[in-house]
């Protein structure tokens, strides 16, 4: 039984590692999280698989591990579907998606390290990146 509590302790660390913080947030934002709805403040840690929606009036800024970071206007919704960057074992996975509303992205140590292993989807397409900022907007 000890070695099954230890196993779990250690296997819901990696799980669900944090992937990002809220740094700053104005107004309703929230996070669908499992079947759970979480309201955001200041602090508010992310998780991959987490979905992000600011109301009516609302945003939120967000850092990443990396130091990437992203702001999200108005009525938006956001999803971190893959968020991996692990330079000392060469692991780098981004895909970040924009199913509605406004976001400005920049990059942090994924940026320079390995650019094509970000993907950022918007419903008709995929903004690769290629540079260390970028503005997308989706109806």
């Amino acid at each position: 039984m000890k070695y099954f509590l230890v196993w779990i302790a250690v296997f819901t660390t990696f799980t669900f590692a944090s992937v990002g913080t809220v740094k700053t947030v104005k107004g309703d934002v929230e996070i669908k999280r499992d079947k759970k709805t979480i309201h955001v403040q200041v602090g508010t840690t992310l998780n991959v698989g987490d979905i992000i929606q600011s109301k009516e009036k609302s945003l939120v800024a967000i850092t990443f591990s990396d130091g990437s970071g992203i702001s999200l206007g108005e009525k938006t919704i956001f999803v971190i579907n893959e968020f991996t960057v692990k330079p000392k074992k060469k692991e780098y996975d981004v895909d970040l998606e924009l199913k509605k509303g406004k976001a400005a992205f920049r990059s942090g140590k994924i940026g320079k390290l390995a650019p094509k292993s970000v993907k950022f989807r918007i419903p008709t397409g995929l903004v690769g990146i290629r540079g260390t900022k970028f503005v997308a907007e989706v109806h």
